[in-house]
Protein backbone atom coordinates (compact mmCIF):
# COMPACT_ATOMS: atom_id res chain seq x y z
CA UNK A 1 0.00 0.00 0.00
CA UNK A 2 2.86 2.39 0.83
CA UNK A 3 4.41 1.78 -2.57
CA UNK A 4 1.06 2.51 -4.25
CA UNK A 5 0.70 5.76 -2.29
CA UNK A 6 4.22 6.78 -3.31
CA UNK A 7 3.40 5.93 -6.91
CA UNK A 8 0.18 7.96 -6.86
CA UNK A 9 2.02 10.93 -5.38
CA UNK A 10 4.62 10.61 -8.10
CA UNK A 11 1.86 10.42 -10.72
CA UNK A 12 0.35 13.64 -9.45
CA UNK A 13 3.74 15.31 -9.47
CA UNK A 14 4.30 14.03 -12.99
CA UNK A 15 1.10 15.60 -14.24
CA UNK A 16 2.05 18.88 -12.64
CA UNK A 17 5.64 18.71 -13.85
CA UNK A 18 4.52 18.47 -17.46
CA UNK A 19 3.31 22.08 -17.28
CA UNK A 20 5.04 25.26 -16.08
CA UNK A 21 4.66 26.40 -12.49
CA UNK A 22 2.54 29.36 -13.58
CA UNK A 23 0.16 27.73 -16.03
CA UNK A 24 -2.70 29.72 -17.51
CA UNK A 25 -5.35 27.34 -16.14
CA UNK A 26 -5.42 25.21 -13.01
CA UNK A 27 -7.65 22.20 -13.66
CA UNK A 28 -9.01 19.70 -11.15
CA UNK A 29 -11.00 16.59 -12.01
CA UNK A 30 -12.95 13.87 -10.24
CA UNK A 31 -11.22 11.07 -12.18
CA UNK A 32 -7.62 10.34 -13.15
CA UNK A 33 -8.56 9.68 -16.79
CA UNK A 34 -10.02 13.16 -17.03
CA UNK A 35 -6.87 14.71 -15.55
CA UNK A 36 -4.79 12.82 -18.11
CA UNK A 37 -6.92 14.06 -21.01
CA UNK A 38 -6.99 17.61 -19.61
CA UNK A 39 -3.19 17.69 -19.34
CA UNK A 40 -2.80 16.45 -22.91
CA UNK A 41 -5.24 19.04 -24.27
CA UNK A 42 -3.93 21.86 -22.09
CA UNK A 43 -0.26 21.13 -22.66
CA UNK A 44 2.03 23.80 -21.28
CA UNK A 45 -0.91 26.05 -20.45
CA UNK A 46 -2.52 23.74 -17.89
CA UNK A 47 -1.80 21.94 -14.63
CA UNK A 48 -4.23 19.09 -13.96
CA UNK A 49 -4.87 16.98 -10.88
CA UNK A 50 -7.46 14.36 -9.96
CA UNK A 51 -9.19 14.19 -6.59
CA UNK A 52 -9.85 10.45 -6.95
CA UNK A 53 -6.81 8.22 -7.24
CA UNK A 54 -6.68 5.46 -9.80
CA UNK A 55 -6.90 2.61 -7.30
CA UNK A 56 -9.86 4.20 -5.45
CA UNK A 57 -13.51 3.48 -6.21
CA UNK A 58 -14.71 6.67 -7.98
CA UNK A 59 -18.20 6.16 -6.52
CA UNK A 60 -16.94 6.58 -2.97
CA UNK A 61 -14.25 9.19 -2.33
CA UNK A 62 -14.00 10.56 1.24
CA UNK A 63 -15.02 14.22 1.16
CA UNK A 64 -12.02 15.29 3.23
CA UNK A 65 -11.02 18.92 3.94
CA UNK A 66 -7.76 18.24 2.11
CA UNK A 67 -9.68 17.72 -1.14
CA UNK A 68 -11.57 20.97 -0.63
CA UNK A 69 -8.32 22.80 -0.01
CA UNK A 70 -6.72 21.23 -3.09
CA UNK A 71 -9.24 22.95 -5.39
CA UNK A 72 -9.49 26.31 -3.65
CA UNK A 73 -7.64 28.03 -6.50
CA UNK A 74 -8.72 25.87 -9.45
CA UNK A 75 -9.99 27.63 -12.57
CA UNK A 76 -11.79 24.55 -13.90
CA UNK A 77 -13.37 21.50 -12.32
CA UNK A 78 -14.16 18.54 -14.57
CA UNK A 79 -16.79 16.18 -13.22
CA UNK A 80 -17.23 12.69 -14.66
CA UNK A 81 -20.96 13.39 -14.82
CA UNK A 82 -23.85 10.90 -14.94
CA UNK A 83 -23.83 11.03 -11.12
CA UNK A 84 -20.69 8.88 -10.77
CA UNK A 85 -19.26 11.41 -8.31
CA UNK A 86 -22.61 12.51 -6.83
CA UNK A 87 -21.90 10.83 -3.50
CA UNK A 88 -19.02 13.16 -2.63
CA UNK A 89 -18.65 16.03 -5.10
CA UNK A 90 -21.67 18.02 -3.77
CA UNK A 91 -19.79 18.24 -0.47
CA UNK A 92 -16.31 18.93 -1.84
CA UNK A 93 -17.17 21.71 -4.30
CA UNK A 94 -19.01 23.99 -1.83
CA UNK A 95 -16.39 23.19 0.78
CA UNK A 96 -13.68 24.60 -1.49
CA UNK A 97 -15.22 28.09 -1.23
CA UNK A 98 -14.11 28.61 -4.82
CA UNK A 99 -16.85 30.44 -6.76
CA UNK A 100 -15.23 29.78 -10.15
CA UNK A 101 -15.88 26.02 -10.17
CA UNK A 102 -19.31 25.63 -8.63
CA UNK A 103 -22.01 23.75 -10.54
CA UNK A 104 -23.53 26.03 -13.18
CA UNK A 105 -20.50 28.30 -13.58
CA UNK A 106 -18.19 28.56 -16.61
CA UNK A 107 -15.50 26.72 -14.70
CA UNK A 108 -17.61 23.63 -14.02
CA UNK A 109 -17.49 20.96 -16.73
CA UNK A 110 -19.63 17.85 -17.10
CA UNK A 111 -17.30 15.59 -19.11
CA UNK A 112 -20.13 13.25 -20.11
CA UNK A 113 -21.69 15.81 -22.47
CA UNK A 114 -21.83 14.37 -25.98
CA UNK A 115 -21.28 10.78 -24.86
CA UNK A 116 -23.56 8.05 -26.24
CA UNK A 117 -24.58 6.72 -22.83
CA UNK A 118 -25.26 3.01 -22.38
CA UNK A 119 -27.88 1.38 -20.17
CA UNK A 120 -30.20 4.28 -19.50
CA UNK A 121 -32.89 2.95 -17.16
CA UNK A 122 -36.42 2.76 -18.50
CA UNK A 123 -39.31 3.55 -16.17
CA UNK A 124 -39.04 4.13 -12.43
CA UNK A 125 -35.61 3.70 -10.86
CA UNK A 126 -35.79 1.88 -7.53
CA UNK A 127 -33.10 1.45 -4.88
CA UNK A 128 -34.34 -2.12 -4.60
CA UNK A 129 -32.35 -2.75 -7.79
CA UNK A 130 -29.13 -1.64 -6.12
CA UNK A 131 -27.01 1.43 -6.80
CA UNK A 132 -28.60 2.18 -10.16
CA UNK A 133 -27.43 5.29 -12.03
CA UNK A 134 -30.63 6.98 -13.24
CA UNK A 135 -28.81 8.77 -16.09
CA UNK A 136 -27.17 5.61 -17.45
CA UNK A 137 -23.85 3.85 -17.07
CA UNK A 138 -21.23 6.49 -16.09
CA UNK A 139 -18.12 4.43 -16.89
CA UNK A 140 -17.80 5.72 -20.45
CA UNK A 141 -14.05 6.28 -20.06
CA UNK A 142 -13.53 2.53 -20.67
CA UNK A 143 -14.10 3.24 -24.39
CA UNK A 144 -11.13 5.03 -26.04
CA UNK A 145 -13.38 6.84 -28.53
CA UNK A 146 -15.31 8.49 -25.74
CA UNK A 147 -12.14 10.16 -24.51
CA UNK A 148 -11.82 11.86 -27.89
CA UNK A 149 -15.22 13.46 -27.20
CA UNK A 150 -13.97 14.57 -23.79
CA UNK A 151 -10.79 16.03 -25.33
CA UNK A 152 -12.72 18.11 -27.85
CA UNK A 153 -15.09 19.31 -25.14
CA UNK A 154 -12.22 20.37 -22.88
CA UNK A 155 -10.51 22.19 -25.74
CA UNK A 156 -13.66 24.27 -26.20
CA UNK A 157 -13.90 25.02 -22.47
CA UNK A 158 -10.23 25.95 -22.14
CA UNK A 159 -10.48 28.18 -25.22
CA UNK A 160 -13.41 30.10 -23.77
CA UNK A 161 -11.61 30.65 -20.49
CA UNK A 162 -8.21 31.31 -22.04
CA UNK A 163 -8.81 32.61 -25.60
CA UNK A 164 -5.20 33.69 -26.05
CA UNK A 165 -4.19 30.03 -26.24
CA UNK A 166 -7.22 28.69 -28.10
CA UNK A 167 -5.19 27.63 -31.13
CA UNK A 168 -2.92 25.48 -28.96
CA UNK A 169 -5.90 23.80 -27.27
CA UNK A 170 -7.49 23.00 -30.62
CA UNK A 171 -4.23 21.62 -32.00
CA UNK A 172 -3.64 19.50 -28.90
CA UNK A 173 -7.15 18.04 -29.06
CA UNK A 174 -6.61 17.15 -32.72
CA UNK A 175 -3.30 15.50 -31.87
CA UNK A 176 -5.02 13.58 -29.09
CA UNK A 177 -7.66 12.30 -31.54
CA UNK A 178 -5.02 11.22 -34.03
CA UNK A 179 -2.95 9.40 -31.43
CA UNK A 180 -6.03 7.72 -29.96
CA UNK A 181 -7.24 6.56 -33.39
CA UNK A 182 -3.82 5.12 -34.21
CA UNK A 183 -3.67 3.40 -30.83
CA UNK A 184 -7.22 2.07 -31.19
CA UNK A 185 -6.27 0.42 -34.47
CA UNK A 186 -3.53 -1.46 -32.61
CA UNK A 187 -5.81 -2.39 -29.68
CA UNK A 188 -8.57 -3.62 -31.99
CA UNK A 189 -6.05 -5.85 -33.75
CA UNK A 190 -4.99 -7.31 -30.39
CA UNK A 191 -8.60 -7.94 -29.39
CA UNK A 192 -9.91 -9.18 -32.74
CA UNK A 193 -9.25 -12.90 -32.04
CA UNK A 194 -11.58 -12.70 -29.04
CA UNK A 195 -14.66 -11.04 -30.55
CA UNK A 196 -17.79 -12.60 -29.13
CA UNK A 197 -15.95 -14.01 -26.12
CA UNK A 198 -17.95 -13.90 -22.87
CA UNK A 199 -16.51 -12.39 -19.70
CA UNK A 200 -17.74 -11.70 -16.18
CA UNK A 201 -16.92 -8.42 -14.43
CA UNK A 202 -17.30 -7.54 -10.77
CA UNK A 203 -19.25 -4.33 -11.45
CA UNK A 204 -20.75 -2.90 -14.62
CA UNK A 205 -17.84 -0.51 -15.17
CA UNK A 206 -16.50 -2.63 -18.00
CA UNK A 207 -19.49 -2.42 -20.34
CA UNK A 208 -18.13 0.30 -22.63
CA UNK A 209 -14.93 -1.69 -23.20
CA UNK A 210 -17.00 -4.81 -23.92
CA UNK A 211 -19.12 -2.84 -26.39
CA UNK A 212 -16.13 -1.27 -28.17
CA UNK A 213 -14.18 -4.50 -28.64
CA UNK A 214 -17.06 -6.86 -29.37
CA UNK A 215 -16.95 -8.96 -26.23
CA UNK A 216 -20.02 -10.25 -24.37
CA UNK A 217 -20.78 -9.52 -20.71
CA UNK A 218 -22.01 -12.82 -19.30
CA UNK A 219 -22.75 -11.47 -15.83
CA UNK A 220 -21.39 -9.65 -12.79
CA UNK A 221 -20.00 -10.83 -9.47
CA UNK A 222 -22.29 -8.27 -7.84
CA UNK A 223 -25.88 -9.57 -7.89
CA UNK A 224 -26.99 -5.94 -8.19
CA UNK A 225 -24.91 -2.76 -8.55
CA UNK A 226 -23.23 -1.91 -5.27
CA UNK A 227 -24.46 -5.08 -3.53
CA UNK A 228 -21.74 -7.55 -2.37
CA UNK A 229 -22.26 -11.11 -3.62
CA UNK A 230 -23.83 -13.70 -1.32
CA UNK A 231 -22.52 -17.28 -1.19
CA UNK A 232 -25.63 -18.33 -3.10
CA UNK A 233 -24.99 -15.83 -5.90
CA UNK A 234 -21.35 -16.92 -6.15
CA UNK A 235 -22.40 -20.54 -6.41
CA UNK A 236 -25.11 -19.88 -9.02
CA UNK A 237 -22.91 -17.59 -11.14
CA UNK A 238 -19.95 -19.98 -11.15
CA UNK A 239 -22.20 -22.91 -12.05
CA UNK A 240 -23.70 -20.94 -14.96
CA UNK A 241 -20.21 -20.00 -16.12
CA UNK A 242 -19.11 -23.63 -16.00
CA UNK A 243 -22.08 -24.72 -18.12
CA UNK A 244 -21.45 -22.00 -20.72
CA UNK A 245 -17.65 -22.38 -20.63
CA UNK A 246 -17.04 -18.83 -19.43
CA UNK A 247 -13.54 -18.69 -17.98
CA UNK A 248 -12.60 -15.05 -17.30
CA UNK A 249 -13.58 -12.82 -14.35
CA UNK A 250 -12.39 -9.20 -14.38
CA UNK A 251 -12.23 -6.93 -11.35
CA UNK A 252 -10.75 -3.56 -10.39
CA UNK A 253 -8.24 -2.95 -7.55
CA UNK A 254 -10.95 -1.50 -5.31
CA UNK A 255 -13.34 -4.47 -5.58
CA UNK A 256 -13.27 -7.82 -3.81
CA UNK A 257 -10.49 -9.99 -5.14
CA UNK A 258 -11.63 -12.85 -2.92
CA UNK A 259 -15.14 -13.00 -4.37
CA UNK A 260 -13.87 -12.69 -7.95
CA UNK A 261 -11.28 -15.40 -7.43
CA UNK A 262 -13.80 -17.71 -5.79
CA UNK A 263 -16.19 -17.38 -8.73
CA UNK A 264 -13.38 -18.01 -11.21
CA UNK A 265 -12.01 -20.97 -9.24
CA UNK A 266 -15.39 -22.68 -9.08
CA UNK A 267 -15.94 -22.08 -12.78
CA UNK A 268 -12.52 -23.49 -13.65
CA UNK A 269 -11.32 -20.13 -14.93
CA UNK A 270 -9.14 -17.20 -13.93
CA UNK A 271 -9.75 -13.88 -12.16
CA UNK A 272 -7.73 -10.93 -13.45
CA UNK A 273 -7.26 -7.56 -11.77
CA UNK A 274 -7.55 -4.84 -14.40
CA UNK A 275 -6.99 -1.08 -14.40
CA UNK A 276 -9.99 0.78 -15.78
CA UNK A 277 -8.63 4.12 -14.53
CA UNK A 278 -5.26 5.82 -14.97
CA UNK A 279 -3.08 4.94 -11.98
CA UNK A 280 -5.04 1.80 -11.17
CA UNK A 281 -1.73 0.01 -11.58
CA UNK A 282 1.70 1.71 -11.79
CA UNK A 283 2.05 0.97 -15.51
CA UNK A 284 -1.16 2.88 -16.35
CA UNK A 285 0.40 6.35 -16.26
CA UNK A 286 -1.89 8.07 -18.76
CA UNK A 287 -4.94 7.12 -20.82
CA UNK A 288 -2.83 5.59 -23.59
CA UNK A 289 -0.76 3.34 -21.32
CA UNK A 290 -3.94 2.53 -19.38
CA UNK A 291 -5.49 1.00 -22.48
CA UNK A 292 -2.21 -0.70 -23.34
CA UNK A 293 -2.34 -2.46 -19.96
CA UNK A 294 -6.09 -3.08 -20.08
CA UNK A 295 -6.07 -4.60 -23.56
CA UNK A 296 -3.01 -6.75 -22.81
CA UNK A 297 -4.56 -7.99 -19.57
CA UNK A 298 -7.90 -8.92 -21.11
CA UNK A 299 -6.37 -10.45 -24.26
CA UNK A 300 -3.94 -12.45 -22.13
CA UNK A 301 -6.73 -13.77 -19.93
CA UNK A 302 -8.90 -14.76 -22.89
CA UNK A 303 -5.98 -16.45 -24.64
CA UNK A 304 -5.31 -18.56 -21.56
CA UNK A 305 -1.73 -17.32 -21.27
Amino acid sequence: MKSMIRYTFALALGLLASAPAFADLKVATSLTDLASVAQFVGGKHVTAQSLCRGYEDPHFVPAKPSLMKAIQHADVFVSTGLELDSGWLPLVLPGSRNPKIQHGTKGFVDASQGIDVLEKPVGTVSRAEGDIHPLGNPHYYADPKNLEIVARHLAEVFSRLDPANAADYAANAKAFDERMDASLEKWEKEMSPYKGSPVVSYHRNFDYFVDRFGLKLFGTVEPKPGIPPSPRHIAELSESMKKERVRVVLYQPYYSADASREVAKRAGGVAVEIATEVGGVPEAKDVFSKFDVLVASVAGALSGK
